[in-house]
């Protein structure tokens, strides 16, 4: 194992990851290697980012989402690959933290919510949530917002959105990296019922 680590050759970004069939195959990989070995039932989300670094084949290093119940878990993975070998190795599989924004160091703080950019990831979060869900909420706005500086920044939004005629207020985590053209809808629960808001 230890010698994929520590043998020269820069590491370089991965354009693309979330959507390159590759990396998505090495990351479920990386996810079911780590159930096997640790009788475990992590469900693969998605790949957030990924680099590579040229070694005795190419060491590959993906961050990726995965679900444990209905816990998104964000985890970081290297995986050893010699083609020539047809051997593919996971070498780490760790967590980068148990539910984004927790325990990361970085103040949470308040942030205008009636900003267009606010809004937008308001909308960003019901309209994902609507996807992955297969539910029909209708947002309404950004009643509250904090950021908080990550890789990135993990927004924590307090929103209203419409659920046929009742109102609801829901909480939201959107983490975003810009850099990256990433955004990622990573909690978004209900809050109170008020008909009245």
């Amino acid at each position: 194992m230890a010698t994929a680590n520590g043998i020269p050759g820069g590491i370089t970004n991965v354009p693309g990851a979330p959507n390159n069939v590759e990396i998505e195959h090495l990351a479920r990989f990386a996810v079911h290697d780590y159930n096997h070995k640790n009788n475990a039932a992590l469900v693969f989300v998605t790949v957030i980012s990924a680099k590579t670094q040229v070694v005795s084949g190419v060491l590959y290093y993906i961050t990726l989402m995965v679900k444990n119940g209905e816990t998104k878990i964000v985890y970081e993975t290297k995986v050893w690959v010699r083609e020539w070998l047809k051997s593919k190795e996971v070498l780490e599989f760790k967590v980068v933290d148990d539910s984004i924004g927790e325990g990361i160091d970085g103040g949470v703080n308040d942030v205008p919510a009636d900003t267009p950019h606010i809004q937008n990831l308001g909308r960003f979060a019901v309209d994902q949530y609507n996807k992955d869900e297969n539910a029909n909420l209708e947002f309404v706005r950004v009643i509250h917002a904090q950021e908080q500086i990550v890789e990135g920044f993990l927004y924590y939004l307090t929103l209203e959105a419409k659920d046929g005629e009742s109102k609801n207020v829901y909480e939201a985590k959107v983490w975003e990296r810009s850099w990256i053209n990433s955004t990622l809808l990573v909690e978004f629960k209900l809050k109170l019922v008020n008909d009245a808001l």
